[in-house]
């Protein structure tokens, strides 16, 4: 059937349907432009770049209600403005055009057009090998956080590398800066092996509010370092030597005090040996030297110290010195996590106050009582605010908050309870915690970031003003690493528009949906659509997203295949990076999801399908 007729209609328009459809398109247009210059940041507004001139048109186009505009346009089969995120204008002329050839018209707006479709794409796919290097097959990127034990195993990096990761993650959060040296010095290894360069993230722990159970002196230390994938062998666990109490006490784990003197003789690279309680024979490693206070070991062995242990240093093989034995004056460890189940009561205190340990409560009605930090949290905690406890699993909402600290009764744990440990998150859905998203130890972290990674991740972005000091930190240091904003927060979603306006011309920028934190703020409900609107609009700004969190999480952690995963990360291709994880079962994980990318890149690239050839095969 001809698209044409000779009265200007078309099979399913009428002229006059035509013409009113054309005036919409107009008045959309002129509405885009008009709205557009509100947008732009004042000290922005010569100047700008095509990606900041089609965000703040894909911004004014998406505060419309275009739903009806789109059905009409369907149905004339014309280009759909729901695929045109990153070249608003150059798709709203096109259809422009078309309409009024159909009408006979000459097109009465005239655009500057910041970017065309080839153009659009080039900008994304130039941004992308910025941050994450060049795509193999078009495939997006894979990345992977690092466990501990790739700093002792060059060879994980290697089965990852060979599997399909090209990015590594190293959360400044965990572990320290000669653990992250090793885990840099493993991938530049495997770089050269392969004659291929893979990126390196770093994200800064940022200011997470977390739980914290009081530290006590115990009679017996028992160090249970966690087993490595395959049973054989143990994650590195750290312990504090210290000579002063208090800062055994201020310590999130264990600790050990020893004598002034003795701890004095203790350098990097040393070795204590001892036959812990049991009649084993175990050493300790120590890793770093803090201040003349603080020294910094490992253990890998299932380790119980008492009164009785006695410990030899045997120093370095560069030290002269000989071996000497002495013993420890004490020994700490944090307080067993709470069992807690729905319906009873948890009173949040400040970490650094006296805890009751389960002696007397301090508070009626108590049932458990933990630290919380940073302790200025407790007083934003009003009565009616909901609080999560480790990414979801435990839920409640405040009760009271008085001078004691905040009561929150539980309503939302598994009927067998949840046990609550200390370095848990707390997450307070909506409210304002008033910390600063860039921590002191986030600072000192960057030095070595700036030195030694390829991008640098922000956690907890929520205001423009942080945004802007860590790329002055970074300019400080005479670097542009590129930076991963990390959104995690139903504010840093809000925010996150005018955070790119801002940014996006002044220096080089990725966007990380963290699904985790953000689930727990903003629901699971909000969440499923909330992942594609941020999707979209990092499109619209040509700016690379990495699609995070909990994928293919029971195959990384279990080895077994959730078939609701295998969609999700089937979903995860129409970002420019997927990251998975740490688990026992990461180097499969990684070839799992290279290969569930690889095949749905040949049906679908962002919103748009490709229509590849099917071949109707399981197969």
């Amino acid at each position: 059937m001809a698209m044409d007729q000779a009265d200007g209609s078309t099979p399913n328009r009428s002229p006059e349907q035509l013409q009113d459809l054309y005036q919409q398109l107009v008045e959309l247009h002129s509405d885009i432009l008009s709205s557009t210059a509100a947008l732009i940041p004042e000290h922005a507004a010569v100047d700008n770049s095509p990606s900041r001139l089609n965000l703040a048109h894909y911004l004014a186009l998406r505060q419309r209600e275009l739903r009806p505009l789109q059905e009409n346009l369907a149905q004339l089969a014309l280009s759909s403005l729901g695929r045109s995120e990153a070249h608003v204008m150059y798709t709203l002329d096109s259809l422009l055009w078309l309409l009024s050839r159909m009408l006979g018209l000459e097109p009465s707006v005239e655009t500057q057009i910041p970017v065309t479709l080839s153009e659009g794409q080039e900008l994304l796919g130039r941004n992308i090998a910025h941050l994450f290097g060049e795509a193999i097959d078009q495939v997006p990127h894979v990345m992977v956080t690092l466990p501990a034990e790739a700093a002792a195993d060059p060879g994980l990096v290697d089965q990852l590398a060979a599997a399909g990761a090209d990015c590594f993650r190293i959360n400044c959060a965990h572990d320290s800066q000669p653990v992250w040296e090793q885990m840099i010095a493993a991938i530049r290894s495997v770089e050269q092996a392969r004659s291929r360069r893979f990126r390196v993230l770093m994200d800064l722990g940022g200011p997470k509010v977390r739980t914290r159970l009081p530290v006590d002196q115990v009679d017996q230390l028992r160090l249970r370092p966690r087993k490595l994938p395959g049973g054989k062998r143990r994650r590195s666990l750290t312990i504090l030597f210290s000579d002063q109490r208090e800062r055994l006490l201020d310590h999130r784990g264990a600790g050990i005090l020893f004598a002034a003197e003795q701890l004095a003789q203790v350098a990097s690279a040393d070795r204590l040996e001892f036959e812990d309680a049991r009649g084993r024979r175990r050493h300790f490693v120590v890793d770093r030297r803090g201040d003349r206070h603080t020294v910094w070991a490992s253990c890998t062995d299932k380790t119980v110290l008492d009164s009785n242990t006695v410990f030899n240093l045997c120093p370095d093989q560069t030290s002269p010195a000989e071996p000497e034995s002495f013993g420890a004056l004490a020994f700490y460890s944090p307080l067993e996590p709470l069992k807690v189940r729905s319906g009873e009561t948890i009173l949040l205190r400040s970490a650094s106050s006296e805890l009751s340990g389960g002696e007397e409560p301090s508070h009626i009605g108590q049932d458990h009582e933990i630290g919380i930090e940073p302790a200025t949290v407790i007083g934003r905690l009003s009565p009616g605010i909901r609080v999560w406890f480790d990414d979801g699993k435990l839920g409640g909402v405040v009760e009271t908050n008085g001078s004691s600290g905040a009561l929150v009764r539980i309503d939302r744990a598994p009927v067998a309870g949840v046990k609550l440990g200390t370095d848990k998150g707390v997450n307070c859905p909506g409210v304002d915690l008033g910390i600063a998203a860039i921590t002191p130890k986030d600072i000192v972290d960057l030095d070595f970031v700036v030195a030694n990674a390829d991008l640098v991740g922000m956690s907890f972005v929520e205001r423009l003003a942080d945004v802007q000091r860590l790329v002055d930190e970074i300019s400080r240091r005479e670097s542009s690493l590129p930076i991963v904003l990390k959104i995690e927060t139903g504010t840093g979603v809000s925010n996150l528009p005018a955070i790119l306006l801002d940014v996006i011309d002044s220096h080089p920028i990725g966007v990380m949906i963290a699904r985790g934190d953000l689930a727990v703020e903003v629901g699971g409900e909000r969440m499923a659509e909330l992942q594609e609107e941020l999707l979209w609009l990092c499109e619209a700004a040509h700016v690379p997203v990495v699609w995070a969190t909990q994928v293919l999480e029971t195959f990384v952690k279990e080895g077994r295949v959730a078939r609701p995963e295998m969609t999700d990360a089937a979903t995860a291709g129409r970002a420019d990076c997927v990251m998975l994880n740490k688990g026992p079962f990461i180097v499969d994980g990684v070839r799992m999801l290279r290969e569930i990318l690889r095949r749905m890149q040949g049906h679908q690239h962002k919103k748009s399908s490709r229509l590849r050839p099917l071949a109707w095969s399981p197969w």
